[in-house]
Parts: C-alpha cells; sequence; structure tokens
C-alpha cells in the first residue's frame, strides 16, 4: 500500500525531491476536483445535459460512475461516463486526494500541514494514520451547478 501511496503522492510532488506538504495535498486535490469539474462539465453541455440540475454519482472503483437518483438526463450522463473510463478514473483519483487531504486536515495541526516531507515519509504517515482501504471503497460525489459549478463532496453511499 505504501508504494500505491507514494505513487499517487508523487503526482503532487513540487519539486524534484519528491518533496511536498500536507497543504500540497490538499492544493492537489482542489486541482483535480476544479479541473474534472470544468472538463466534465463542459463536455456534458456539449451533449446537451441540464448541468443546473443537481445530481448524485456513484463511483465504483471497478470502474464506473453512474447517476444515483433522478435527473432528466441521467440515461445521457451514464452513458458519457460509460463511454468515457478516463473521466471515471480522474474522478478516482480526485476522490483518493480528497480522502487523503480530509484525513491530513482532520489529524494534523497548521504547522504540520506545511512541513515539507518526502514521498515516501508521507506515504508512511498516511499507511499508518488511516485505513488505506478507504481509498478504494466506493462512495460518490454530489454535483451541481450555479455560482460553484460542480463542486464536490466526497461521501461514502
Amino acid at each position: 500500500m505504501r508504494g500505491y501511496l507514494r505513487d499517487l503522492l508523487s503526482t503532487a510532488a513540487s519539486d524534484d525531491a519528491g518533496q511536498l506538504t500536507f497543504a500540497d495535498v490538499e492544493a492537489r486535490h482542489t486541482e483535480l476536483l476544479e479541473t474534472w469539474n470544468d472538463e466534465v462539465k463542459a463536455d456534458l453541455e456539449a451533449l446537451g445535459v441540464d448541468t443546473s440540475t443537481v445530481f448524485r454519482l456513484l463511483y465504483d472503483p471497478a470502474g464506473s460512475a453512474t447517476v444515483t437518483g433522478e435527473h432528466p438526463d441521467k440515461d445521457m450522463i451514464n452513458a458519457y461516463f460509460a463511454a468515457n473510463p478516463e473521466r471515471v478514473q480522474q474522478l478516482g483519483q480526485t476522490l483518493q486526494f480528497g480522502k487523503l487531504a480530509a484525513t491530513a486536515r482532520n489529524s494534523l495541526s497548521d504547522r504540520d500541514m506545511t512541513r515539507p516531507l518526502s514521498t515516501d515519509a508521507m506515504a508512511w504517515w498516511y499507511s499508518t494514520n488511516m485505513n488505506s482501504q478507504s481509498l478504494f471503497a466506493p462512495g460518490g460525489v454530489v454535483v451541481g451547478a450555479g455560482a460553484a459549478p460542480y463542486r464536490g463532496l466526497d461521501i461514502l453511499v
């Protein structure tokens, strides 16, 4: 698990030495979420989906994302994710970074959040301070539009 965490965290490392802070993990989550939100919203709007109506996605780590509940374009959204597995993979990575960021924020002081660590040390910290299996648990994200399109809230369903 530490190797997986190290590889995941290396995508957030801000320098060639592989040093990062827990605040960098939060920033990476925000960056992934905003990028995913903007790109998926644009794709769905191009397909004619009503992006002003809130909907809940159920993410399955096996490789799917589906709308739960009602939405006028539910079938079109589900078809979009079935046809775009890279978007589902991006969603999974975004949710994983959200879990990492939440674990750190709930466990560490502001000072510790900004202390630089190697990706190996940070992977070790996460593997001993969180249930690493939660990274692969099914979950979802509440999405919608308006002033903050597709803002996500990591939830277990």
